[in-house]
């Protein structure tokens, strides 16, 4: 899966429906919380999710400022959710 984002494109793992179906209510729970911090583990998660171990999440987020890489994992987020999930986790 492609995910086009402001900083350029990247290209995640694709995941199952059941995987993504698990996923869904873990974002929706977290987004509901409100709590930043689980914010910022689940885009954390979903890194590692969309570039398979924590070497290449660096090697395609490591040059981007932090906020930059929030937008970007916002982006996958909501791509493999399909769903727009705004500035929750950059703000």
């Amino acid at each position: 899966m492609i995910v086009e984002t402001k900083h350029g494109q990247f290209e995640c793992s694709d995941i199952t429906r059941k995987k993504r179906r698990e996923l869904y209510k873990k974002v929706k729970q977290v987004s509901n919380d409100g709590d930043i911090s689980k914010l910022h583990d689940l885009a954390d998660e979903f890194a590692l999710l969309a570039f398979g171990d924590e070497k290449t999440a660096e090697s395609k987020l490591g040059t981007l400022s932090a906020l930059q890489e929030d937008e970007v994992l916002n982006e996958i987020i909501g791509s493999y959710m399909g769903f727009d999930l705004g500035k929750d986790i950059g703000d």
